[in-house]
């Protein structure tokens, strides 16, 4: 089984703790961190992840700009933004920046597995990479 991939760039430690323990139990097992912008672009440039779960609200680069970085640097990387911001505006922002997906927080194992899928059927990568909501393995 592959095993997917995730750099979670997330300011918040709490908020930190609670993706890493959601996408551990997605059997997400590869993931890296950043707790701003600088630093997730410098994860970013070092390592290759599937996916990439970048806050907005960074304490210094906003995320959309660490988002539009990112994509120069890997056209193809997928990133999904996460926020509280759940308006209409904040979505079409984020689509239009180039983000591949958008999450709003808090996290929830049912998001992070909808994010997961989603990156594998863009991807092509096999259905067995994430453990099914229906099928847990507990």
């Amino acid at each position: 089984m592959r095993q997917i991939s995730v750099l979670m760039v997330e300011d918040e430690a709490e908020m930190r703790d609670l993706l890493r323990n959601t996408l551990q139990k997605a059997g997400i097992e590869i993931i890296g961190e950043a707790e701003d912008g600088k630093t997730a672009l410098e994860v970013f440039v070092e390592n290759t992840y599937d996916i990439v779960m970048l806050d907005i609200g960074l304490p210094d680069i906003d995320g959309l700009s660490v988002l539009q970085s990112m994509k120069r640097l890997n056209k193809n990387a997928f990133i999904v933004l996460v926020t509280a911001d759940d308006s209409i505006e904040s979505i079409q922002t984020a689509i239009s920046s180039g983000a591949n997906g958008y999450v709003v927080k808090p996290y929830s194992y049912e998001k992070i597995l909808d994010v997961t899928n989603n990156y594998m059927m863009t991807n092509n990568v096999g259905d067995d990479v994430v453990r099914d909501i229906n099928n847990p393995p507990y």
